[in-house]
């Protein structure tokens, strides 16, 4: 979001949020309403979603333009992969975020699930605005933190479909990131002092209606990591221009897919779901028992 449509007001006077809006800064309270719906205004740093008395010297936050993503646009009960006891596994749509952001609170997976299925959900792992696939949610905190420490541990193994637009170099390769909530992600060959240590293996390629279509086993989660590693590696995703692609694939979207995971629960127990991307045809694979 543009940060000059973020603006910070200490009240004068007894007011309410809504007739602040109208007095400051010239919204009527329809407009007002919309932006308290999203979860656009703080008072105190805390998200309001209602109107409220305000005293004097009390402070607000205001996101007078919020980052807009069209829920309206998914079938939310389609993208349910699997509804099982203790968790849930989606398929990401393609320009919506994972949970809610500094500015729009409901616009985003996390919410709109919540809302259809009228019961807890918790984030496990996340996906970038800007990629789509398989995205597992918790229904219980004890099951998220469970599955975190497994993340922690090493023991989901995750696998992302990406498209570029020449071979890739397969392997096994390490890349160090600054440490900095700026994009996009500065990288190295070199380790330095608390970079964080990123690890992918780039595990086959082969052609795709004039791409390079590559499958990544990811073995560190860092923020952009696929992103950062493939354009330091010289190929950029397709469409990803933040890093470094000429060619825009969809609109707010980059070719990056999450196609495949897995883990084990006890002792008798695999996990296994599959997603082919949007540029194939798509099949999935549900969880099973094993010997």
């Amino acid at each position: 979001m543009d940060p000059s449509f973020t603006r910070h007001h200490v009240t004068r006077e007894k007011t309410t949020v809504v007739a602040c809006l109208r007095d400051h800064f010239g919204l009527n309270a329809i407009s007002a309403k919309k932006l308290l719906g999203l979860g656009a205004i703080y008072h105190d740093r805390k998200r309001l979603f209602g109107d409220r008395e305000l005293g004097v010297g009390a402070y607000l936050r205001l996101h007078l333009r919020p980052k807009r993503f069209a829920v309206q646009t998914i079938d939310w009960q389609k993208i349910i992969l699997s509804d099982q006891n203790e968790f849930m596994v989606v398929n990401k749509p393609l320009g919506i975020p994972v949970h809610a952001t500094l500015d729009n609170a409901v616009e985003n997976v996390l919410h709109q699930l919540r809302l259809l299925t009228h019961g807890p959900l918790f984030v496990t792992q996340r996906l970038d605005v800007a990629v789509s696939g398989l995205l597992v949610f918790a229904k219980s905190s004890d099951f998220q933190r469970r599955f975190n420490r497994w993340l922690s541990e090493r023991k989901i193994s995750k696998r992302y479909l990406a498209l570029v637009e020449r071979a890739p170099p397969l392997g096994f390769h390490v890349h160090y990131m600054e440490p900095s909530q700026r994009s996009p992600k500065r990288l190295d060959s070199a380790a330095h002092s608390n970079w964080l240590r990123c690890e992918l293996s780039i595990v086959a390629s082969r052609e795709c209606s004039g791409f390079h279509e590559m499958e990544i086993d990811l073995h560190t989660g860092r923020t952009h990591q696929i992103r950062a590693q493939l354009s330091f590696l010289g190929v950029p995703i397709f469409g990803d221009r933040l890093y470094g692609a000429t060619r825009s694939y969809e609109k707010n979207a980059i070719a990056l897919f999450a196609s495949r995971l897995q883990w084990d629960e006890g002792s008798n127990i695999r996990h296994v779901f599959t997603l082919m991307p949007p540029w194939s045809e798509k099949v999935v694979s549900q969880s099973h028992g094993f010997a």
